[in-house]
């Protein structure tokens, strides 16, 4: 995890001060760290300038403690102590005056903060939360002041997210503040014009929104709860949801994370998780069941381009491979030698058949053999992989290209601005050029782009009157078509060259068993003379 976007133990909030409309909120964190037991025997130890009211203190001491301690005990985690501040303001340091939180606005960050302390997963600097947790079940409830927080929240550029308590679903406030619920509901659809808003009715999915699967597996992985998987026998609450999601699917989670790095070409982020995944399973004394097959069918399914250029061999230290394999068992014994292989980027001409059992299943159903090399090229070009590689820097270029105007005042405005957008859109694709843009050569291909995308829309000319006129969504919707035209053959020209590649990496022999298992995956759409001949021909 970046340590400049992520941090541990720290979660930003909102303090407010004065009453009704003098009102006035300003952005904080609450800073939690793990500590011994003092001689006291507290467990909670409240520090620094500000000044937590006794009534505060109790409730985190009641009511969130408890939480805490219940989540790491189901974990199989010690119990912990905690030193909790919050970072005072500028305007009260600098003329030496004293500042407290009071009242259960800063239950969420307090809870975090703690949670994260707890289990060392860190927590986005760029979330700011405010919320009251009502019960040891954890469940979240109304607070006041939502539109002077939402205030700060806007005022405060680092913020993306602002989460909340869910106001619509809380029947209560409709009966006892109305008023107050109305004006909270209201600058809360407004602020979605700036910040990303996330309405939350318990820590179950507080954590879901806070905490990245990757966060998690780390910490798992350090911590010592990444092999602890089992059915809770209470009754579904926030509390036991929040156990769930930290519990399970951390293993697939490892496998989905790493699959991402190496397509991504991020190396160095896949051995350190290699490294973290090895150091825990060694320090149980663990085989990991088949990790030899899995890291090798992983490293197989790449593109060879991927392979070749960005997966940098060895991809873990053969010391640690030596003292894993002391810890295989007689079933473990063919896939060790695997995993020497892999390691250093040797025999991987083909994937290699995974030997499952009860325990070492991954959630990904084995083809027969004659589709098996189709099917793992197939999964290269899925949805979830084509968007991870292009199709949320599209969608992000499309969303930060912003316009001064839905209208544009002459055909040589609406072509630059054509132009424009089309440059734009090359540098998210391609964010390191290896030369500068060839501006009339991205006129052309921006002209012809409008072309395409407009061809069964009665042509470029009606999207310049669109445009023009500011119908139909005006500009806006003439550069959402472009986007979407762009990314369709973006898609198209990816699969055909994940094909090309994949063919071309083949020995002849397996280049027929591909083409078999394409001929028998597509037949149904296959016409008569295609389907009929040999894969060979």
């Amino acid at each position: 995890m970046n340590a400049e976007k992520h941090t541990i133990g720290r979660a930003r909030t909102v303090l407010v001060f004065g009453h009704g409309q003098q009102q006035k909120a300003v952005m904080s964190a609450i800073v939690v760290h793990r500590i011994a037991q003092n001689s006291g025997g507290q467990r909670l130890c409240f520090s620094g300038s500000v000044d937590f009211e006794a009534s505060v203190r109790d409730h985190i001491s009641k009511i969130i403690l408890p939480i805490i301690d219940e989540i790491t005990g189901e974990l199989g985690l010690p119990p912990n102590n905690f030193e909790i501040s919050a970072v005072n303001l500028g305007a009260t340091s600098s003329l030496d005056i004293g500042m407290n939180i009071s009242g259960f606005s800063a239950d969420l960050p307090v809870f975090l903060s703690m949670l994260s302390a707890a289990l060392q997963i860190p927590l986005p600097i760029d979330i700011a939360a405010t919320g009251h947790i009502a019960s040891v079940e954890g469940d979240i409830t109304a607070v006041t002041a939502i539109p002077a927080k939402i205030q700060a929240v806007k005022a405060d550029k680092t913020i993306r997210c602002f989460i909340h308590p869910n106001l619509e679903n809380d029947t209560s406030l409709k009966i006892l503040t109305p008023i107050e619920r109305d004006r909270s509901i209201k600058a809360i659809m407004a602020a979605k014009d700036f910040v990303r808003t996330i309405a939350v009715g318990g820590i179950g999915g507080l954590i879901r929104e806070v905490f990245s699967d990757e966060a998690i597996v780390m910490a798992g992985l350090k911590e010592g709860f990444f092999g602890i998987s089992k059915i809770l026998n209470r009754l579904q609450n926030p509390v036991q949801g929040c156990i769930s999601f930290l519990m399970l699917r951390n293993n697939k989670r490892f496998w989905d994370i790493l699959q991402q790095h190496f397509l991504a070409g991020k190396c160095d982020r896949d051995k350190e998780l290699l490294r973290v995944f090895a150091q825990f399973h060694i320090a149980h004394q663990l085989y990991p069941p088949c990790v030899g097959a899995l890291l090798s069918n992983l490293i197989c399914s790449l593109p060879p381009a991927v392979r070749r250029l960005k997966t940098c061999f060895p991809i873990m230290e053969t010391k640690m491979c030596i003292q894993l394999s002391s810890f295989a068992k007689e079933s473990d014994i063919e896939d060790v030698p695997v995993l020497f292989d892999v390691i250093c980027g040797r025999n991987l001409k083909q994937t290699t058949e995974l030997k499952t059992s009860k325990e070492s299943v991954i959630a990904a159903e084995i083809s027969d053999s004659d589709c098996k090399l189709f099917d793992d090229v197939v999964d290269l070009i899925s949805e979830q992989t084509f968007a991870q590689k292009y199709g949320i820097a599209i969608d992000s270029a499309r969303g930060s290209f912003v316009l001064n105007s839905v209208t544009v005042g002459s055909q040589e405005e609406f072509i630059d601005s054509i132009v424009a957008f089309y440059i734009h859109l090359r540098r998210y694709i391609n964010p390191e050029p290896v030369k500068s843009v060839d501006v009339q050569q991205c006129r052309n291909d921006a002209i012809a782009l409008l072309d395409r995308a407009f061809r069964a829309k009665e042509g470029p000319d009606a999207a310049y009157v669109r445009a023009r006129e500011g119908i139909r969504g005006g500009m806006r919707s003439v550069l959402d078509i472009l986007t979407e035209q762009l990314k369709n053959e973006e898609r198209q020209e990816y699969i055909q060259r994940v094909f090309t590649d994949a063919i071309n990496s083949f020995e002849w022999k397996n280049r027929v068993k591909f083409m078999r298992g394409a001929m028998k995956r597509l037949s149904p759409f296959l016409p008569n003379d295609i389907r009929n001949e040999s894969p060979e021909r």
